[in-house]
C-alpha cells in the first residue's frame, strides 16, 4: 500500500503491521494493541486516517476497564432512563454541569466522581438526593421522578429505551451468534451465574461467554444474542457497563456488594432474584449448569487468564467483537 509518511513528508510504500501502543493516563501504563503503518522507507511506525481508529480513545477505554470506571455511555444510560437533562443530575451531584458534561463526552472521572456517580444510580440514593435537594429540580419535574421511583414505571421506560437502541446496532449473525440479543434471556444468565454466595464483575462477563459460545459449538446459535468484545481483562458482553448498570439499577436483578482481603476491596455481584429458567431449552440449561460447575472455584484473576489464551481473543484488538466463528477453537469446551 501506499500512505503519506509524516517522518518523510511524502507519499512512500508503506505496510499495515500489529503493534503494542503504549500510553500513561493518570499514572497508569495503558498497553494498546493496535494497527500502525510502516513506512518502508524510514521504518517509522505511524497512526494513520486510512486505519479507521482512534488510539487515543482505545487507550482511554482500556483505562476505565483498568482503572472500573463508569463509561460514557452507562452514564447517558442512566440519565436517559429518568428523563434527567445534564443540568438537573448535575445539580443533583452538586456538580458543575461542564464537570458532567465532560464525562459523558469521554473525559476520565477520578475515582471519588466515580463512586458518587454509582451512588446515585441506586434507585433509593437518587430518590434521597431529590427529596434533599428541592431546588434541583422543578416542582413539575422532581414529582415525576419520585412517582417513577415510587411506582418503577421508569423501568418498562427505560428498558424499552436502551434494549431498543442496544439492539438497533446490528442484526442477528454471527457476531451475536444468529440470535438477537434476548435481554430477558441475558438476565437469567446473570442470576443464574451470580447466585450466593455470588461472583466478581470480571468473573460474570467470562461466565456468559463461555455459556453462550460453547452453545453455539454444539447448537450454531448462542443463548443470549450478546456480542462479545475484546477487553484488558477478557471478553465481555459489548457494552457491559450500561448492560450491568441496567441490570442493577433498572432492573434489580443483581446487587454489588463489596469484599476485601487485606488491602484489597472487590465488587461482587449477587442475585436478588431466581432465574427464569423456563425461557431455556434443556441443552442451553445443561450448558449453563456445565459452565457454573467448572468454573466454581476459579477466581477472577484465574479466569481472565483462561480467557486470553483462548483464540478469539487473540485474534481481535482492544474493543474489537469476537466473532462466534471462534467457537470451534475454543480450549474450554463444555456441555
Amino acid at each position: 500500500m501506499r500512505s503519506y509518511c509524516p517522518y518523510c513528508e511524502k507519499t512512500t510504500s508503506a505496510a499495515v503491521v500489529d503493534a503494542v501502543v503504549p500510553h500513561t493516563i493518570k499514572g497508569v501504563e495503558i498497553a494498546v494493541e493496535a494497527k500502525l503503518v510502516k513506512c518502508e522507507e524510514c521504518g517509522n511506525e505511524f497512526n494513520s486516517p486510512e486505519l479507521g481508529q482512534d488510539i487515543a480513545e482505545m487507550a482511554l477505554h482500556a483505562y476505565r476497564a483498568k482503572a472500573d470506571l463508569l463509561t460514557p455511555d452507562a452514564i447517558r444510560a442512566f440519565r436517559a432512563a429518568f428523563d434527567l437533562t445534564q443540568q438537573e443530575l448535575a445539580r443533583l451531584l452538586g456538580w458543575g454541569i461542564a464537570t458532567l458534561s465532560r464525562y459523558e463526552n469521554g473525559a476520565i472521572q477520578d475515582e471519588a466522581h466515580d463512586r458518587a456517580l454509582r451512588m446515585i444510580m441506586r434507585p433509593e440514593a437518587l430518590m434521597a438526593e431529590v427529596r434533599r435537594n428541592p431546588d434541583a429540580l422543578s416542582a413539575p419535574r422532581r414529582d415525576a421522578v419520585l412517582s417513577r421511583l415510587r411506582n418503577r414505571t421508569y423501568e418498562s421506560a427505560a428498558y424499552l429505551s436502551f434494549i431498543r437502541d442496544y439492539r438497533a446496532d446490528y442484526e442477528p449473525d454471527i457476531r451475536s451468534g444468529y440470535r438477537a440479543f434476548d435481554p430477558d434471556r441475558f438476565t437469567a444468565m446473570a442470576a443464574h451465574f451470580c447466585k450466593e454466595p455470588g461472583v466478581p464483575r470480571t468473573k460474570l462477563n467470562k461466565l456468559l461467554w463461555y455459556a453462550d459460545f460453547n452453545n453455539y459449538r454444539d447448537s450454531t446459535v448462542s443463548i443470549s444474542g450478546a456480542r462479545y468484545a475484546h477487553l484488558p481483562h477478557g471478553p465481555a458482553p459489548d457494552n457491559y457497563d450500561a448492560l450491568l448498570t441496567y441490570l442493577t439499577s433498572v432492573r434489580d436483578v443483581l446487587q454489588c456488594r463489596e469484599e476485601s482481603a487485606g488491602p484489597y476491596v472487590w465488587e461482587v455481584l449477587v442475585s436478588n432474584v431466581a432465574p427464569d429458567y423456563a425461557l431455556f431449552s434443556n441443552r442451553e440449561l445443561r450448558v449453563l449448569t456445565a459452565v457454573a460447575e467448572h468454573f466454581k472455584e476459579t477466581k477472577a484473576g484465574e479466569i481472565s487468564e483462561v480467557s486470553h489464551r483462548e483464540s478469539g481473543y487473540r485474534a481481535t484488538r482492544d474493543g474489537e467483537i469476537i466473532s462466534y466463528e471462534y467457537a470451534d477453537e475454543m480450549l474450554v469446551k463444555l456441555e
